[in-house]
């Protein structure tokens, strides 16, 4: 999942590191000392997925001065999400995998609506 977390990231944003994102992890969702990966049993209602009703995955890009002048220039996508990422953004995979280490969603419905 580290690897799904850090894929598009510009190689030197700060604490999009293999080990920083571990670190802030542990820091935040771990249940005494261990990240956690929940698994319901499901039923016939939700297709045996354990999943019921909708969660939503969230992506904000606030437009910073940098970003308007990469835009008027025509940058390209890639170079626009690197500017954005370095002013925080967090991208929709990001967001889901955060809400499958707090047990609301699973990484195979993460990774089956987020098109990274």
């Amino acid at each position: 999942m580290v690897a799904d977390y850090v894929r598009g990231a510009p190689a030197d944003l700060p604490g999009l590191t293999r080990d920083a994102v571990l670190a802030d992890w542990q820091t935040r969702f771990a249940k005494d000392g261990h990240l956690m990966i929940y698994k319901s049993a499901g039923c016939k209602r939700c297709s045996q997925k354990g999943l019921r009703g909708r969660l939503g995955l969230h992506e904000l890009m606030t437009n910073s001065r940098e970003l308007r002048r990469m835009i008027q220039k025509r940058a390209a996508p890639s170079e626009l999400q690197a500017c954005a990422m370095f002013d925080g953004l967090r991208t929709l995979r990001q967001d889901g995998i955060e809400k499958v280490l707090q047990g609301l969603t699973s990484i195979e419905e993460v990774r089956a609506t987020s098109n990274e």
